[in-house]
């Protein structure tokens, strides 16, 4: 079994990828999920040294992991896809403490992407858009600096407001690419680019 207090920064742990409602359910689902392979745990670390630590320093607020790496079986039972990212220790879904958007100590962050927002988009962002979407708009405008392979904004209750966000990254490919999905897309995937992404919260 894998060390889950093992640290793979001084924010996040390697048992925070590895934790899962579903797999507490059967003990052998958990053994095979908490026992994630060598080169899993260096994607994860690859993961959090350049996407989710760099993330969770700017904003200077808590990063949870909903999901991180998932073995084979949870990935089925959860109905990921074959492909998932998850699955390599590539990927994790995350959100960031509705805090963000209310603290003074991050209001120097918020005004950052709120400018490079109406810089990109020629307009504002709305008043009502998530802490979520803050998260979104800035790995949109970072991908290549966090060398992010994907970022998706996933379901919730419309455009600038998800329910949380997909982060990857890879040491394989190179893709630098934004998706959106959910009722407002009638669940197909939408790619947008960082302009339109962005439009998202205007």
């Amino acid at each position: 079994m894998a060390e889950l207090s093992m640290p793979l920064s001084s924010n996040f742990t390697l048992g925070e990828f590895l934790r899962s409602n579903t797999a507490e359910r059967d003990y052998d689902l958990k053994k095979e999920q908490e026992n994630p392979s060598d080169t899993i745990i260096e994607s994860l670390q690859h993961l959090v040294d350049v996407c989710l630590q760099p993330i969770r320093e700017k904003f200077g607020y808590p990063i949870r992991i909903n999901s991180g790496y998932r073995c084979p079986l949870l990935n089925k039972l959860v109905g990921g896809s074959a492909t998932s990212q998850h699955c390599k220790g590539e990927a994790a879904d995350v959100d960031v403490s509705p805090i963000f958007l209310k603290s003074p100590e991050s209001a120097k962050v918020r005004e950052e992407i709120q400018a490079q927002v109406r810089e990109i988009t020629g307009k504002q962002l709305r008043p009502d858009v998530t802490e979520n979407f803050y998260l979104f708009a800035y790995i949109c405008i970072h991908l290549k600096d966090m060398d992010a392979d994907q970022v998706i904004h996933e379901y919730g209750n419309g455009y600038g407001h998800p329910a949380w966000i997909h982060i990857s990254s890879s040491r394989r490919q190179d893709r630098r690419q934004i998706l959106a999905i959910g009722n407002y897309t009638n669940r197909r995937y939408l790619a947008p680019t960082v302009k339109d992404a962005l439009a998202y919260g205007v």
